[in-house]
């Protein structure tokens, strides 16, 4: 919520204070969130808390004091840069019918944004524009008639427009060819709304589209996480949605510990074969040489158990549910199910071509339903399957509910349980959401406002977004296993 507010203005976080106040009160938050009143008899810590925040303060200013007689500020290397990448894009047409190009500058932090004024105004006379929390009705139109193509009235008075993310949601600013991201917010959520400023569907302006990114050195990468978390974070929504847009760069794949460290390490490093590139030509080879091979794989059922001579003993368990992948098993003879890594079982599961197959130990099937149980016992804990119960049972309330004000929500209704059950792409947040429906109240205002939050996440979500994740995953089985047994060659 403070990311939220901290560019507002007093009044305007009053307000979004006191409204959380009062969701807190209608139980639209867990349990957990609580309202403190600091002159409150029950507040005993009062002074402590009260002198804690000066000390904060005192350290703060103490701080920007140290700064500013480093005086880091005159010879700032990212700012240099900055300016003469501007300059470039300003510069570039990637083909002679194109508009001139424009600029978006994205900061998390007002101070940032004022200092970025400060500097590219000199360096590029009367051609910025600056969101510092101050966005009225009047700067808005502003920033619209130079950015937005829709715009009835255009003009051409500014070429970079500097923001916080203000502007990063709502707004149409396709006059600007990129977007350059001064910082990375740790919610990789933000940097692709900051992207979908420029890249609207329908309104199509130029024939590519650029996306700079600057990020922390290696040592300030090791104090200030924000580029692998938010990378950590982008995985998770390639993985859900199949993104096909690359936000952090180019050649950018769903590994979530790759794409930090391969641009951080040594260039002389990076020609290093990763695991995925070697999966990747394992799999190429395979269907160069043996096509039929891969033919045959698509027409095996959904649960495969096979055992192979190896070295050693052990079970190797591939569990694909949804949306998720598990792998499980039980190395060594005897020894307890665990989770395994893919990278390591590489060498576990793979055989020649000509290899056959053997009998199952006589400890297979224990040891198969051991993993099993394992995988049933490892699943999401008990309050995310209380908030995933609670929002199919609200859905389920509202399908049956026959209430002529949701009717036109119906088939959104079915797909929010289509997802539910089968898909499991929907976020913790957005179950809460469902979860907090009231779906029994038959009071029309109550009514109006369920029915005003499924024009919400219908909006956010779109229409037909379980659509665009079949067509991206394909048909998915409810549960596919492969269970691959390892009997150790007698010598």
């Amino acid at each position: 919520m403070l990311e939220k507010i901290y560019e507002a203005d007093i009044d305007e976080i009053e307000e979004e204070l006191a409204g959380f106040e009062q969701r807190i009160s209608e139980g639209t938050f867990p349990k957990t969130y609580k309202v403190y009143n600091i002159n409150d008899k029950e507040f005993k810590l009062k002074d402590r808390f009260l002198a804690d925040i000066q000390s904060d303060i005192a350290l703060f200013d103490d701080i920007l004091d140290e700064l500013d007689s480093l005086k880091l500020v005159d010879k700032d290397p990212k700012l240099k840069k900055l300016a003469t990448e501007v300059k470039t894009i300003l510069m570039q047409k990637d083909n002679p019918n194109e508009p001139e190009r424009k600029v978006v500058i994205f900061t998390e932090y007002i101070d940032t944004a004022k200092y970025l004024e400060a500097h590219l105004e000199n360096a590029f006379p009367s051609c910025c524009i600056t969101v510092k929390g101050d966005l009225n009705k009047n700067k808005t139109e502003e920033i619209l008639r130079n950015f937005d193509t829709t715009h009835k009235k255009p003009e051409d008075n500014y070429k970079i427009l500097i923001t916080t993310d203000k502007m990063s949601e709502g707004f149409n600013l396709n006059r600007a060819g990129a977007v350059i991201n001064y910082d990375i917010p740790w919610n990789p959520t933000r940097v692709i709304q900051r992207v979908g400023r420029i890249n609207r569907i329908s309104k199509r302006v130029f024939d590519n589209l650029y996306i700079y990114n600057f990020f922390p050195t290696l040592q300030g990468a090791t104090y200030v996480r924000s580029r692998e978390i938010a990378t950590e974070k982008m995985f998770l929504i390639h993985n859900t949605l199949g993104e096909d847009a690359k936000i952090f760069e180019p050649d950018e794949e769903p590994s979530p510990s790759q794409l930090f460290k391969r641009i951080m390490e040594n260039p002389d490093k990076m020609e290093e074969e990763s695991f995925q590139t070697k999966i990747r030509q394992l799999y190429a080879d395979i269907a160069s040489s043996s096509p039929e091979v891969i033919k045959r794989i698509g027409e095996l059922p959904p649960r495969i158990k096979v055992a192979k001579r190896y070295v050693d003993s052990n079970l190797v368990v591939f569990i694909k549910k949804g949306l998720g992948l598990f792998i499980r098993g039980i190395l060594g003879d005897g020894n307890k199910p665990e989770d395994l890594v893919f990278e390591n079982t590489l060498a576990l599961i793979e055989c020649k071509k000509e290899e056959k197959a053997v009998t199952f130990s006589e400890s297979f099937w224990d040891s198969y339903y051991n993993v099993k149980e394992l995988k049933e016992s490892s699943g999401p804990p008990s309050s995310e399957i209380s908030i995933e119960k609670k929002a199919l049972n609200n859905v389920n309330t509202l399908l049956q509910g026959k209430i002529p004000e949701l009717e036109s929500y119906l088939p959104f209704l079915r797909e929010l349980r289509e997802d539910i059950l089968e898909y499991k792409t929907l976020s913790d947040y957005t179950l809460r959401r469902i979860a907090n429906l009231n779906s029994l109240n038959k009071d029309k205002a109550k009514i109006q406002k369920t029915k005003d939050e499924l024009g919400k996440l219908q909006k956010e979500l779109g229409t037909d977004y379980l659509d665009k994740v079949k067509s991206k995953l394909g048909q998915l089985e409810t549960e596919v296993i492969i269970a691959i047994e390892n009997v150790k060659e007698q010598i």
